[in-house]
């Protein structure tokens, strides 16, 4: 890519992930005003069972459609993709097949409606994601910015209007119901989209590629969503609904520090897998230490001014929940650093390796909400999934460093942790001094800025040439 478009493909990057990610947290002020504490866990369990059934739906494939840009020619890629979105479709049928029968057969004391949707929306989110990573592949970078944007955007709005002048009882459906329906249609045009160009394929080469590689992250794809979902059901089956919408508040509010990360992480990964190829670890590292940085201080910005912010986009209700905003961040913070490594062990095809690790952290976090939601509520699974996180980042870091010794070593994240557990430190010591707090901020941003003056040139096009010569002088 050229440093133009790198540059454009980064912001639309960010934009794109800012929705995608953060959706969440944009639309708190919204939806934390017009439901209960009850509804918004209801969605909040809803969409934890969305991202778990889509992992078996689409067998966790998208993996494999990275990989297949490094092991299949140009021409080759789109037919590899026409196999995966089939594979999918096929995959979704047999599930509806299935559900209806039970339903047919078998008394469940379950809501029926609400699994056909979680089936549906599944399948929509099985395809984005699916043609998404192909897209990133192919630095069709503005392609996947609308595909990441336009079924969040709508989905939202057409929500707030179903909530507000449509239904009347079961608020949580006007969140549900328009979301399904967007991400169908989504599916839908994306199978167009596709199709149209190369025809239904299930060849059984690419097929067999595919599996072989994401089979194995079923699995870690399922520890995954143990990691960042299973609180959330477990603090409704073991507490209340009304505790999970707290909790789930406050978890998303703290996700919006890896919109950074995984706006970045579009023009990363391919930029990392050509680097890697060639061998050039140094730029790498280089890179890398810049990447730290970007989310160091990004974490200890947002922890000092959180309370305020929280105050300002959430109803009262939820702000008892600001005492679990520091292990959020936290943990947030712990999964960029181990998905640098989990990046190393996607290279080399060490997919079991990814899973086994994976699902040890998900296990021991599994074995401690047990133990602790029941005492402690949402407080317990907001350090229940500190914890594992740390786990997951020492098994990742652990065994990448066998694969490529030279790589990110651990001593580029001393610094970073030190600042943000200093933080976390004043951040509980002057909670309620919040002019101290935003003022410590402040100061912190400008350091930052004086620092890093040199590469905020280089990183602004519109700087570019006025600090060319700033920039050559401080190599």
């Amino acid at each position: 890519m050229t440093k133009k478009n790198f540059t454009e493909a980064g912001t639309l990057y960010f934009i794109a992930t800012l929705f995608n990610r953060g959706i969440g947290f944009i639309t708190v002020p919204i939806f934390s005003r017009i439901l209960t504490t009850a509804d918004y866990g209801i969605i909040t369990t809803f969409n934890s069972w969305v991202t778990m059934i889509a992992i078996f739906m689409s067998c966790g494939l998208h993996n494999a459609i990275r990989n297949s840009f490094v092991e299949y020619d140009e021409a080759e890629q789109p037919k590899f993709l026409s196999t995966v979105l089939t594979f999918t479709c096929i995959i979704f049928a047999v599930s509806m097949a299935v559900c209806a029968v039970a339903s047919a057969i078998i008394p469940v004391n379950v809501n029926m409606a609400l699994v056909v949707l979680c089936l549906i929306q599944s399948f929509g989110n099985s395809l984005i994601n699916d043609y998404s990573y192909f897209l990133m592949m192919k630095y069709q970078y503005r392609a996947r910015t609308a595909l990441m944007v336009l079924p969040s955007l709508l989905s939202v709005i057409i929500s707030i209007f179903a909530i507000l002048f449509v239904i009347k009882d079961n608020l949580y459906m006007g969140r549900i119901f328009p979301t399904t329906v967007v991400y169908g249609i989504v599916a839908i045009i994306i199978l167009i989209t596709v199709f149209s160009k190369t025809k239904p394929l299930l060849i059984k080469k690419y097929l067999k590629y595919g599996l072989a590689i994401s089979l194995p992250l079923i699995l870690h794809g399922v520890a995954l969503q143990i990691l960042s979902q299973s609180d959330r059901m477990m603090i409704t089956a073991l507490r209340s609904a009304a505790e999970t919408g707290i909790y789930g508040l406050v978890y998303n509010f703290g996700m919006i520090a890896t919109v950074i990360t995984s706006s970045l992480d579009g023009i990363w990964v391919p930029w990392f897998t050509d680097k890697l190829q060639n061998r050039d670890v140094k730029s790498i590292n280089v890179s890398a230490m810049d990447y730290v940085h970007l989310m160091t201080y990004t974490m200890v910005g947002l922890i000092l001014v959180s309370p305020e912010i929280l105050k300002i986009f959430a109803d009262q209700r939820y702000w008892e929940g600001m005492s679990i905003i520091p292990p959020i961040i936290l943990a947030n913070y712990l999964i960029f650093m181990y998905t640098l490594y989990v990046n190393i062990e996607h290279f080399h095809k060490k997919t079991v390796y990814i899973t086994i690790n994976t699902l040890i952290a998900a296990a021991v976090n599994l074995v401690l909400n047990l133990l602790f939601i029941p005492k402690f509520g949402y407080v317990a699974a907001a350090y229940t999934t500190l914890t594992a996180y740390l786990l997951a980042f020492i098994l990742h870091s652990n065994y990448a460093k066998k694969i490529e010794p030279d790589l990110y070593p651990l001593k580029m994240f001393l610094p970073s942790l030190l600042q943000i557990g200093i933080t976390i430190i004043i951040y509980y010591y002057m909670l309620k001094y919040w002019l101290i707090r935003w003022g410590i901020a402040v100061l912190y941003v400008v350091a930052m800025f004086i620092k890093e003056r040199y590469r905020i040139g280089a990183l602004i096009p519109a700087l570019s040439d006025k600090y060319a010569f700033f920039r050559d002088k401080n190599r």
